[in-house]
């Protein structure tokens, strides 16, 4: 009895070591997992738990776009409960990239800022993929939640300059996209703050479901015939100049 209580004892002891030791390439494990290969962490120093690294994009073309070098530290504390807890933010200026909770039926981002290529929109839809679309996307959240069947919180994405490669025209215009979290999914709202060619939109999103967004694009007049291509590309014209963008994964190239 002694030696197997001795040898639980060892057991136990190594599991723990090799537990707090975690090398810090679980991270980038963990963020593509969860991000379903959107996202990963490379450069990566120090333990799973508290480390270093660069967060990467990963775009539809398989390029890696390095967004900020980071910093990152899990609170242990909370696996009691089955929570993991991770903060990270820049290593470059201190600044918060990433305050989120993980749990069993529950997800929280408490407080996410980062900068995104807009080509990474193209995980979205297969037609926004073939625009090969550029620009910057600003995403702010403020304390969204997922808790079984229910959306709380807000998000903001802001796309600067965006550009399409099928355009010569650049930019195209500057747009907001509010989110809104709403009973058991999140509503949409999609706003044009300037340019040639003005984006209007609504839809949601329920967790588990395809996204639902309706755009309608009307370019300016002196931009119909340069926009005309680009534009039956994304979806359909349903009066002179006044098009019908369709967001659908199960979707590719719509023609009128």
């Amino acid at each position: 009895m002694k030696r197997v209580l001795i040898a639980g004892l060892l057991l136990l002891a190594l599991v723990s070591t090799y537990l707090v030791m975690l090398p810090a390439t679980w991270m980038d494990a963990l963020l593509q997992r969860a991000s379903q290969g959107s996202f990963a962490m490379t450069g990566t120093t120090g333990t799973f738990w508290r480390g270093e690294g660069s967060l990467q994009a990963l775009l539809p073309s398989g390029e890696a776009v390095t967004l900020v070098p980071v910093s990152w530290h899990i609170a242990a504390a909370e696996l009691l409960s089955l929570k993991l807890h991770v903060r990270a933010q820049s290593t470059r200026d201190d600044t918060p990239v990433l305050n989120a909770t993980l749990g069993p039926g529950e997800t929280t981002i408490h407080e996410a800022k980062l900068e995104l290529p807009a080509a990474l929109l193209g995980v979205l839809s297969p037609t926004l993929r073939e625009a090969v679309l550029s620009g910057q996307l600003a995403l702010q959240v403020n304390e969204l939640r997922f808790d079984g069947g229910h959306a709380s919180g807000k998000a903001q994405a802001y796309w600067k300059a965006a550009g399409s490669s099928l355009s010569r025209i650049r930019p195209l215009g500057n747009y907001l996209l509010d989110l809104n979290g709403k009973g058991s999914g999140m509503d949409f709202h999609l706003s044009t703050i300037g340019g040639p060619l003005t984006l209007t939109g609504t839809g949601g999103w329920i967790p588990g479901k395809k996204l639902d967004i309706r755009v309608t694009a009307t370019p300016e007049e002196s931009a119909r015939q340069d926009l005309a291509s680009l534009l039956r590309i994304l979806g359909r014209e349903t009066s002179p100049g006044t098009y019908q963008i369709t967001i659908d994964p199960s979707v590719g190239m719509i023609t009128p």
